[in-house]
């Protein structure tokens, strides 16, 4: 059978994305290794999913290109856009991989509204984060590949990753940004953008310095953050991107 999917992107995060809106989640369990074969979802940084939803206005199920769920954040920004081609509206409510979310579209960008946190531990440098999914923020002066290949090697080896494995965000603290790279769990290697580490790094940011900053800057492109900080919760929690699609086109499933 061929199969529909639509490839989108969010400041280089890109994704491949499956409507299953009108066929239903049942089908996508039956075919669902073969689609994770597909060079199209190995070569990607994940896939979304969209489905019904009974309380919402769709349901978004992330899973990373070794097949594992988890929370993304550009990956939910890119579904609202994705949802602006076949229903637009100012904004829409979904779950994503069963976190609340709401988007906002203003023109180009989209605002995407998660819920509060104060689920952060301090390290010597750098912070424990879970914005959806749970990411090391470490500080540093350096982002030259060396120092950033080492770091992932060293934190991946160690036994707290090995015990729950977690996303690694470098980040270099400039005057009116912040610059991050990442490493995906589940994708197994850096990407060029990640959203939930960029609301991470940015929290982590506040935490460590007592700075509120707003710009993110990675290797693909630039994200803003917003929050309010109220004791020890964050809340009112945005990240904003201007997610396009790229194009589209057929998988292949041999069932």
């Amino acid at each position: 059978m061929d199969l529909k999917y639509f490839k989108l992107e969010s400041s280089g995060n890109n994704f491949i994305l499956l409507d299953f809106i009108t066929i239903g989640i049942n089908q996508f369990d039956k075919i669902s290794n073969f689609i994770f074969k597909e060079k199209a979802i190995k070569s990607s940084d994940g896939l979304l999913l969209i489905t019904n939803s009974q309380s919402c206005d769709f349901d978004l199920n992330f899973y990373n290109p070794d097949s594992s769920p988890s929370f993304c954040g550009n990956g939910s920004v890119c579904a609202a856009k994705y949802m602006t081609r076949i229903n637009l509206k100012k904004e829409y409510n979904f779950l994503s991989n069963g976190l609340y979310c709401k988007a906002q579209v203003n023109k180009n960008n989209i605002d995407l509204k998660i819920g509060k946190t104060n689920n952060y531990r301090e390290f010597i440098n750098g912070f424990l984060i879970n914005t959806g999914t749970l990411h090391y923020v470490e500080f540093s002066k350096s982002l030259h590949d060396n120092f950033f290949n080492k770091r992932v090697i060293e934190l991946t080896s160690s036994q707290e990753f090995l015990k729950a494995p977690f996303n690694i965000n470098i980040v270099k603290k400039e005057k009116d940004h912040i610059q991050i790279r990442t490493f995906e769990k589940g994708v197994n290697r850096e990407t060029l953008s990640c959203g939930s580490g960029s609301i991470a790094s940015i929290l982590a940011v506040f935490l460590a310095f007592e700075k509120k900053y707003s710009l993110v800057k990675a290797r693909g492109g630039n994200l803003n953050v917003d929050f309010h900080f109220n004791n020890k919760f964050f809340e009112k929690i945005r990240l904003i991107s201007k997610p396009t699609i790229i194009n589209s086109g057929y998988l292949s499933i041999d069932v």
